[in-house]
């Protein structure tokens, strides 16, 4: 009988820690699954190399805007070109340059003083699409720009559209100022700019970080105009100088800067008298700084619309550091053009002194 009054106990007690089990599971509610964070897009300026967030930069979607922009004494300091995405720095009569000031991820409502177009800025602006702008110029310059698929924003026809202005601070023909934001604003069918140049993810792995030589500053001579670089290691960026003086931003004093400079020597067509055309369709030597370093090789431009293609002397690719591009269109020695380049010195080994 006590035996039997075990068994039962047994049984009783398993019965009724299996009812609890059960019990326990019934009234448990389904495990929640873990929420999974999604990852974050980005989307890479085309004309910078530098990467945004997707959706945080509205400028992406839309065109480029490639200006003239004055580079005469007077004319300085500029408005803004430290907002550009690239600068092109091309030689003009007597010698004297001017610039192409492309805007395309940031876009201020103020930029210039922007002057006329010159016979190789369809050559140079073409690859870029979107719009340019500039203030005149001779007829059949103006009519080799609107040959170009490129919107053609003239001041002279422009007017009523709020978007070019006259400087009271500045005196004419040296005045002219344009919205940026406001002129690509109204051209939202025009298309953003294909990939211009090769980007690394930083300038320590760029063609002339990983490869370069270390240079402290360069001077590309022009007849009558000369542009300094000078590296900065403490900010990362080549500093301007203009004709042996600090080249400012008037927007808010900075120095104008760069992440790369690239200095593509061109030949030059006489064909129109005293006016100059850089040949950029082609091909010749370029030299590539980036990073505080520079790499050598060769530039080329198959066609209008096509892009510049960057190798080295291996034939490689060259990257640049993501950022801003100003681009120096050295003439020939012969045209009068020339590069100096200031290496780093190479430390002299100490001698270790005999006992």
């Amino acid at each position: 009988m006590a035996i039997m009054n075990r068994v039962i106990k047994v049984v009783l007690v398993t019965a009724s820690v299996t009812a609890l089990a059960g019990c326990s599971l019934i009234g448990n509610p389904t495990a929640k699954p873990t929420k999974t964070t999604p990852a974050i897009v980005y989307e890479t300026a085309p004309l910078t190399g530098v990467k945004f967030v997707q959706g945080t930069n509205a400028n992406l979607a839309g065109p480029s805007v490639a200006c003239k922009v004055d580079n005469l004494d007077v004319a300085r300091p500029q408005l803004n070109l430290n907002r550009t995405d690239i600068v092109f720095d091309e030689m003009v009569e007597g010698g004297l340059t001017r610039f192409v000031a492309v805007f395309h991820s940031d876009k201020p409502n103020a930029a210039g003083p922007v002057r006329s177009i010159r016979p190789m800025d369809p050559d140079i602006i073409s690859m870029f699409g979107g719009i340019v702008c500039y203030s005149g110029g001779q007829l059949k310059f103006v009519k080799m720009m609107k040959a170009t698929a490129v919107f053609n924003a003239n001041e002279t026809e422009e007017q009523g559209k709020g978007t070019f202005t006259r400087a009271s601070d500045r005196e004419a023909p040296h005045n002219v100022i344009v919205d940026i934001a406001k002129l690509a604003g109204a051209h939202p069918d025009l298309a953003p700019p294909q990939a211009n140049f090769s980007f690394a993810a930083d300038a320590a792995s760029s063609s002339a970080g990983l490869g370069g030589v270390a240079v402290k500053s360069l001077k590309v001579y022009f007849p009558s105009a000369l542009a300094e670089w000078v590296w900065n290691s403490s900010s990362g960026v080549w500093l301007r100088n203009q004709d042996g003086k600090l080249d400012t931003d008037k927007a808010d004093g900075s120095t104008l800067s760069a992440k790369n400079v690239i200095v593509m020597k061109v030949k030059v067509d006489h064909q129109y008298g005293h006016v100059p055309k850089d040949l950029v369709i082609g091909s010749g030597p370029v030299s590539v700084f980036t990073g505080g370093k520079m790499v050598t090789g060769t530039w080329s431009k198959a066609s209008q619309t096509a892009t510049i293609v960057l190798t080295d002397v291996a034939g490689k690719t060259i990257t640049l550091a993501p950022g801003r591009t100003w681009v120096e269109l050295q003439p020939t020695e012969s045209e009068g053009g020339k590069l100096k380049v200031t290496l780093v010195p190479t430390p002299t080994p100490t001698a270790t002194p005999t006992k």
